[in-house]
């Protein structure tokens, strides 16, 4: 099993209002795609979506699944420093945090645990 990089005190929004956000991740997900991007609050609120929807169920989820949530923060503990010191990433950084962890993405994520 994988070590979660997510600190329990964090996980603190109750489910039923995680799955209620799930509308704006559809209005998000359009814009996004609209824009071609994702920006760096964008990255963190999701990750972070992903982690209230899917710590408590963390040691029932694929190793996979695991790693994706995982990569989530990582991408997170880059893109709030850089956000707070207006330090401009590489356009590979965000390039992949919008294939993996853009709105339509996480939508998606969110819902294959339920289909394995």
């Amino acid at each position: 099993m994988t070590i979660a990089f997510m600190v329990e005190s964090l996980v603190f929004i109750p489910k039923i209002i995680s799955y209620g956000m799930l509308f704006l991740l559809i209005l998000f997900g359009i814009k996004e795609f609209r824009q071609g991007h994702i920006g760096r609050l964008g990255i963190v609120a999701n990750a972070f979506l992903l982690w209230q929807i899917f710590y408590s169920d963390w040691s029932k989820l694929p190793e996979l699944f695991q790693w994706y949530l995982n990569g989530g923060t990582i991408l997170s503990i880059i893109a709030i420093p850089s956000y707070l010191f207006n330090v401009r990433l590489p356009t590979k950084f965000y390039q992949i945090a919008f294939l993996g962890y853009g709105s339509l993405s996480v939508l998606i994520a969110i819902f294959i645990p339920f289909l394995i």
